[in-house]
């Protein structure tokens, strides 16, 4: 199912929010969708977007980062175009070539990422995605399995344990 309208760009205390519609929020809910990949476009200027579906006070939005909004050159009160359908990969999130290289050829790991939470998972997957470099994907992925053998399981206290 693939759900098309135009929003404006508002805030929601911390980030900015891009209003899901009533009519297609209910569809959201009665599907159970709750994680989607959105393509946006601003006159002409187009990004896709990995969100989770967020509720607050009865109103769902998708929330749009600082760097997404400048990748847009988005402000406050600016209309998007959102194309947006459900996100149905294994991960909900994009994965690189890179770390499905390095998950391949690391087994030990691979069994350890796939037993942590589907959000420990996606941040890890993001940590690499955000990255530019593929080689610096490449040892940060690599960096990302040896915590994870290690026990740190937390994202977040990843400590660089290889050079790059």
């Amino acid at each position: 199912m693939i759900f098309t309208f135009e929003t404006t760009l508002t805030h929601n205390g911390w980030v900015g929010a891009l209003v899901i519609p009533e009519d297609i929020s209910e569809q959201l809910e009665s599907a159970k969708i709750k994680r989607v990949v959105a393509d946006l476009n601003v006159s002409g200027k187009e990004i896709t977007l990995y969100a989770g579906v967020i509720k607050r006070k009865g109103i769902k939005y998708l929330m749009l980062s600082k760097a997404n909004k400048k990748a847009l050159a988005l402000e406050e009160g600016d209309t998007v175009k959102v194309n947006m359908k459900e996100d149905t990969s294994k991960y909900q999130a994009p994965l690189t070539e890179e770390l499905e290289a390095v998950l391949l050829s690391d087994y030990e790991a691979y069994e350890i990422f796939e037993s942590l939470l589907p959000g420990k998972q996606r941040n890890i997957i993001f940590m690499i995605y955000g990255i530019k470099d593929s080689q610096k994907r490449v040892d940060v992925a690599l960096n990302a399995m040896e915590n994870l053998k290690m026990g740190n399981l937390n994202p977040i206290r990843f400590e660089k344990l290889l050079p790059y």
